[in-house]
């Protein structure tokens, strides 16, 4: 199993619609993937579900249920591990849990690796506390979703040097070689400016085109691929599977 987490400490890059529409891409080329919401406030799991949920990943990462137990599968292929938005206990784990069970995240994916999944897709919140660290630090690849805007850059450097104590602290050498270039409209001279500056840097750079349909889909509780599959979006996100799958 290639477990990948989406991330950069900073709100508004579209972390979850790239990790959820991610994960649906590869279920729909035929593999049994996981999308893990690690975000307190539930947004991936708000997006997907539309009845409420018996287990989230809180219960999991204690040993309160089987990862089996409180999957949602979602599409053919594609499940869910939830979290809970308003009163789950993922926070509650992350303040006192983590400290008990620093190895939870690995051990989670272990259990989903025995699952037979192929992909499992982690959603994190913006934050960079002791239960994002632990994520990724379970993780064999990361990738970073980019806005076309200033601060961008100056987000991509701290991450890397965080990213670089997590290997160092966790001994493993986690991936880190994929940016996504999201919401970009190239017919902003200010947007093909910043993306021909990513360019520079050494990563392969995946851009997803600005697309109203992107976050439309989501209020329809849909990927971009049920909902229109037609959109630009999707070829954009097939590049990024097609990279992933080919490594």
């Amino acid at each position: 199993m290639h477990s990948i987490v989406f991330h950069i400490q900073k709100g508004g890059t579209g972390k979850t619609s790239c990790a959820g529409n991610t994960a649906a891409g590869f279920a729909r080329r035929g593999y049994k993937t996981v999308l893990i919401d690690c975000d307190q406030q539930g947004n991936a799991s708000s997006w997907f579900l539309t009845s409420p949920i018996d287990r989230e990943l809180a219960d999991v990462l204690t040993g309160a249920a089987g990862a089996a137990g409180a999957l949602v599968e979602i599409a053919p292929g594609l499940s869910i591990l939830p979290a809970a938005p308003l009163d789950g206990n993922l926070t509650a784990f992350a303040e006192t849990g983590l400290i008990k069970n620093p190895k939870a995240f690995e051990f989670l994916v272990v259990g989903l690796a025995a699952l037979s999944f192929a992909y499992a897709v982690f959603d994190c919140s913006p934050s960079f506390s002791q239960l994002e660290r632990a994520v990724i630090g379970s993780a064999d690849e990361v990738i970073t979703p980019l806005t076309p805007e200033y601060f961008s850059m100056d987000g991509i450097e701290i991450f890397t040097k965080e990213l670089a104590r997590i290997r160092k602290a966790m001994r493993r050498n986690i991936k880190h070689d994929k940016i996504i270039c999201n919401m970009i409209n190239r017919s902003f001279s200010h947007h093909g400016a910043f993306y021909e500056n990513l360019k520079k840097l050494n990563y392969r750079i995946f851009p997803v085109p600005q697309d109203t349909r992107i976050p439309k889909a989501q209020v329809f509780h849909q990927s971009i691929y049920d909902f229109d599959p037609k959109t630009k979006a999707v070829p954009a996100f097939e590049g990024l599977i097609q990279a992933i799958t080919e490594a």
